[in-house]
């Protein structure tokens, strides 16, 4: 039979409404401006002139503070209105790609050069990874390394540059990341690192935490099932990895491509389960029949039936 070759595929990554940094919670504001009002209310009650003074000045701080922070947060919620567009079509795609870059020019945000990054990822994987290398992770702001980190390994480890994902991966602080299915996205990543670095109890433990068979990680569901298809292989647990393959194969089946495409740095034996898969899954078979038929003789089209 020729040697299976589905359409080269990007790995998941968060959705545009689950990016970095974007949730406010209204209610910790809530609570926070009652108790300031509380101790302007205490001070003016004991007419202390110090203690009055001293909430003015810290009156001004917070409110600085609290302009930076809007400001910042509706340039996020315009980078994310962008990335939404950019889903529409490939055109919108390639225009979000342009204004982003127009943005890193303007004002260097590494925000705007994460997501266009995340749009590159979807049509040229090597640009995304020159994206990502050109990040200079001191620039990067702590509320947002986790995230750079965690996508950085997304793909390295989808071009087999896996020391360097293992690296990044050991760096990420998953409690540190608020919305969950953030953080079930980078522990895919970290525990596919791990997997296919030699700590495999490590990586079937953060597994067994985010499982892709859990509905609340079913935004995650495709890289922690890759995660756990090196778990078990690592584990010599072949039925397993064939189950998710199978499964994996069901919901697209190029996503099997990061395991049967050219330099996919998985060992041969990996290499031909996932080439058995997508022979018996009759969709599969049928693209990958339709994409070879001008290079097929007549014998190996009836092979493929």
């Amino acid at each position: 039979m020729a040697e299976t070759s589905p359409q080269k595929n990007a790995p998941a990554t968060p959705s545009p409404a689950a990016a970095p940094g974007m949730m406010i919670k209204y209610r910790n504001l809530v609570i926070a401006g009652a108790v300031f009002v509380a101790l302007w209310a205490m001070a003016i009650a004991s007419r202390s002139s110090g203690t009055m003074w001293f909430l003015a000045v810290l009156t001004v701080v917070l409110a600085g503070f609290g302009l930076y922070t809007w400001r910042w947060y509706q340039k996020q919620m315009a980078l994310m209105n962008l990335a939404k567009r950019a889903q529409e079509s490939p055109e919108a795609r390639k225009a979000a790609i342009a204004e982003l870059t127009a943005r890193e020019a303007k004002d260097n945000d590494v925000t705007s050069t994460l997501m266009r990054a995340q749009l590159e990822l979807q049509e040229d994987p090597e640009k995304a990874v020159a994206t990502l290398d050109s990040i200079d992770m001191k620039k990067v702001p702590a509320m947002l390394l986790n995230e750079v980190r965690g996508m950085k390994a997304q793909v390295y480890l989808v071009k087999n540059r896996v020391d360097e994902a293992a690296k990044l991966a050991d760096e990420i602080q998953l409690s540190q990341i608020q919305q969950p299915e953030v953080r079930s996205v980078m522990a895919a990543a970290v525990a596919e690192a791990w997997a296919r670095t030699g700590k495999v109890k490590e990586a079937r433990d953060l597994i067994e935490m985010f499982s892709p068979d859990d509905a609340t990680y079913a935004s995650a569901r495709v890289p922690l099932l890759f995660a756990r298809i090196f778990a078990n292989w690592a584990d010599s647990k072949r039925d397993l990895v064939r189950k998710d393959m199978i499964a994996m194969c069901k919901e697209n089946f190029q996503y099997l491509g990061r395991f049967v495409m050219p330099n996919s740095g998985v060992r041969p034996e990996m290499q031909a389960l996932a080439q058995e898969v997508l022979r018996n899954d009759p969709t599969a078979r049928k693209a990958i029949m339709e994409a070879q038929a001008p290079s097929m003789n007549r014998a190996q089209r009836r092979a493929m039936k």
